[in-house]
C-alpha cells in the first residue's frame, strides 16, 4: 500500500508545481496592465469589529462582510464611502482611528515596507482542555490552530510586508510552545474510529508531549493586474461568512492553508445583481491519513443587490489524494458535478466531497442593527436544494445600545449541524464516506467549531471605551445527541480586555471557564472543568513609507 501511495504522489507534485507556475506568470504580467498592490489585512486584527460597527451606525455600503481578508486598499475605499454619512460621536471616533491605521492609503502613498507588528502572549491552563473539533471539540477556538496544552502556553511572533508598483510580500511568522496534552484512552480512540468508519490507526488524535515549534501564520507573495484582480501564493486564512462565532466552509479555527489564490478586490457593478465580487482558491490540506495527500478548492461569489444587502455563494471540494489521482474529468466534475455520488464512488469519477454555503447580511433601516445567517450543505449545491440535510448559523447584531449604554454593543447566534433528515447519520455534515478525515487541516476543522452533529449558541457584549480598548464578555454552549461519540455538553464563560496604549503598544488580557461532558472521552458523566487565562501585549511600530 505504501508503495501504491508513493507511486501516486507525483500527481500532487505535478499540480503543485502547475499552480506555481500559473502564479509566476501572473507575476511576470505585463507592467502596462498591472494596478497598484495592497496586502490583505490578517482576519484577526481590530479593524474589523471597528469597521462593522462604523458600518452598522452609519449606514455606511461595507466591503464584503461575508469574505474576508479585505486588503488595506478595500479599508481605505470604505472609509472614504463612510466619510460621506452621518457620523453620531460613537462612529466619529471609529471613522477617526481607523483612518489613523490606513492614512498611507487614504493619502496614495502605497509603496512602502512596513515593521507591521511584534508580539508575544502566554497562556496558562489549568484542568485537561478540549482540542478535537472534529470528534469533540475545542477550548480555545478560531486562534490559527496554535497548539495548546494542560500547563503552560506562549507564542511569539512578528509580522511584516512589501509592497512595490503590482507586487506584494508579506509574512507572519512565530515561535509556538504548548504544554503536554493528554491523548485519549485506547477505547475513545476505537469509538472515533467506529464514527468514522476507519480503523483507529487512521484516526488522527490530539494529543501528546510539549511542543516547541517555529511556524508560519499568513505568508505569501502576489501581484495585482488589470482594473481588479489579485492573485497570491502562499499561507492564509479565510473568513467566508457574516458571523462572529464561525463561518461554515472557511475560518481561523485551523492552521493557515498553503494555497493560491485569486480574488477581484474592486466589486464589478452588474446589473440588477449589483457590486460583485469572486474569490477562489486551491490548498494543499496537511495530516490526512485516512487519505492522505487530499486538496481543497473552493469559490466564493458575493453580490450586493442594493446598498445594505449582502448574498452570497460559496462551493468548496475536498479532492485528490493518493486514492483519486489528478484527472480532467475529476477535476470538471468536482466543479460541474451536483447530488449525491453514493452509487459510484470509483476512483476513475469519484469528484470529491463537494459542499455549497449560502449567506447573508441585511442592515435593518433607520435602526443600527444587523440580521444576518450563514448555511451549509454537503453534496448539494446549495442549502436551498435541501434545508432539511443543510446546517444553519443565524445571528443578530445590536451595534449600539439605547440611552446610557451607548458604548455597548450586543450579539446573539445560534448554529447547528445536525440534519433533521432520519436516513442519514447525525454526522453527515463535515463527513464523506471517500474523505473520512473529513473538513479539516492538521485534525482541527476549518470550518464552523460547532463541529459535527452540533447545536451551539453564543452570545457577547461589547463595551467600547474607544476604538482600541474594549471590554468582551461572551458565553458560549454546545450540545452534541448521544447518537454521535455518545454525546456531550461543553460551555464556557469568557473575558477579553483590550487596552490600547501610547507608543503603538496594545495589551490583552483573558480568562475562561470551561465546564463539558464526554462520556466517550472521560468515561465518567460527571463534568470536568478547566480555567484558561491569557496575557498578551503588540508592538506595531511606526510605518516606514519608501
Amino acid at each position: 500500500m505504501c508503495d501504491a501511495a508513493h507511486a501516486r504522489t507525483p500527481h500532487v507534485t505535478n499540480m503543485l508545481r502547475a499552480s506555481a507556475w500559473m502564479l509566476l506568470a501572473v507575476l511576470l504580467c505585463v507592467p502596462a496592465l498591472a494596478h497598484t498592490a495592497s496586502v490583505y489585512v490578517p482576519v484577526d486584527h481590530w479593524a474589523y469589529p471597528a469597521a462593522e460597527r462604523l458600518a452598522v451606525l452609519t449606514g455606511t455600503p461595507n466591503e464584503v462582510l461575508g469574505m474576508r481578508p479585505w486588503t488595506r486598499q478595500q479599508f481605505a475605499r470604505f472609509l472614504e464611502r463612510a466619510r460621506e454619512y452621518d457620523h453620531n460621536p460613537e462612529a466619529t471616533a471609529l471613522q477617526k482611528e481607523l483612518e489613523r491605521e490606513f492614512s498611507a492609503e487614504l493619502n496614495s502613498e502605497p509603496e512602502k515596507e512596513v515593521r507591521e507588528s511584534l508580539y508575544a502572549r502566554t497562556t496558562q491552563i489549568a484542568g485537561a482542555p478540549l482540542r478535537d473539533s472534529y470528534h469533540i471539540g475545542q477550548t480555545l477556538v478560531n486562534d490559527f490552530g496554535r497548539p495548546y496544552g494542560e500547563g503552560f502556553n506562549a507564542i511569539a511572533g512578528a509580522s511584516g510586508y512589501a509592497q512595490y508598483r503590482a507586487g506584494m510580500i508579506y509574512m507572519r511568522g512565530e515561535y509556538q510552545h504548548a504544554a503536554s496534552l493528554a491523548a485519549p484512552s485506547a477505547a475513545a480512540v476505537a469509538a472515533m474510529a467506529a464514527e468514522d468508519s476507519v480503523t483507529p490507526n487512521k484516526v488522527l488524535t490530539q494529543g501528546g508531549p510539549a511542543q516547541n515549534t517555529p511556524r508560519l501564520l499568513d505568508t505569501y507573495v502576489g501581484a495585482s493586474w488589470g482594473r481588479h484582480w489579485t492573485g497570491i501564493f502562499g499561507k492564509q486564512s479565510l473568513w467566508w461568512g457574516p458571523a462572529l462565532g464561525g463561518a461554515f466552509h472557511e475560518t481561523n479555527n485551523a492552521e493557515p492553508v498553503w494555497m493560491a489564490r485569486l480574488t477581484n478586490d474592486v466589486p464589478y457593478h452588474l446589473p440588477l445583481l449589483g457590486n460583485a465580487r469572486l474569490d477562489m482558491f486551491y490548498g494543499k490540506l496537511q495530516q490526512h491519513v485516512a487519505e492522505p495527500q487530499a486538496w481543497i478548492h473552493g469559490e466564493k461569489v458575493t453580490f450586493q443587490p442594493v446598498r445594505n444587502l449582502e448574498i452570497g455563494f460559496t462551493r468548496t471540494v475536498v479532492f485528490l489524494g493518493v486514492d483519486y489521482p489528478l484527472s480532467f474529468k475529476r477535476l470538471w466534475d468536482s466543479y460541474f458535478s451536483v447530488g449525491d455520488n453514493n452509487a459510484t464512488y470509483l476512483p476513475q469519477n469519484n469528484p470529491g466531497s463537494r459542499q455549497g454555503g449560502l449567506d447573508f447580511s441585511w442592515k435593518l433601516p433607520r435602526i443600527p442593527v444587523t440580521l444576518y445567517t450563514d448555511s451549509y450543505a454537503d453534496d448539494d449545491p446549495s442549502p436551498l436544494a435541501s434545508p432539511h440535510r443543510s446546517a444553519f448559523h443565524p445571528g443578530l447584531y445590536f451595534a449600539r445600545m439605547p440611552g446610557r449604554l451607548s458604548h455597548m454593543d450586543l450579539r446573539m447566534e445560534g448554529s447547528y449541524t445536525v440534519g433533521l433528515d432520519s436516513s442519514l447519520p447525525d454526522f453527515f455534515n463535515y463527513w464523506k464516506e471517500d474523505y473520512r478525515d473529513g473538513y479539516t487541516n492538521k485534525g482541527l476543522i476549518i470550518g464552523d467549531v460547532t463541529g459535527r452533529a452540533g447545536v451551539q449558541w453564543q452570545v457577547w457584549t461589547t463595551y467600547w471605551f474607544n476604538p482600541r480598548s474594549t471590554v468582551q464578555v461572551s458565553f458560549r454552549d454546545r450540545y452534541v445527541p448521544r447518537t454521535f461519540f455518545g454525546g456531550g455538553t461543553q460551555s464556557d464563560l469568557k473575558a477579553v480586555g483590550n487596552l490600547h496604549l501610547r507608543k503603538q503598544y496594545d495589551l490583552e488580557l483573558g480568562i475562561q471557564s470551561e465546564r463539558y461532558i464526554f462520556y466517550q472521552l472521560t468515561g465518567t458523566r460527571a463534568p470536568r472543568y478547566d480555567v484558561s487565562g491569557w496575557a498578551g501585549i503588540r508592538y506595531t511600530p511606526r510605518q516606514t513609507h519608501r
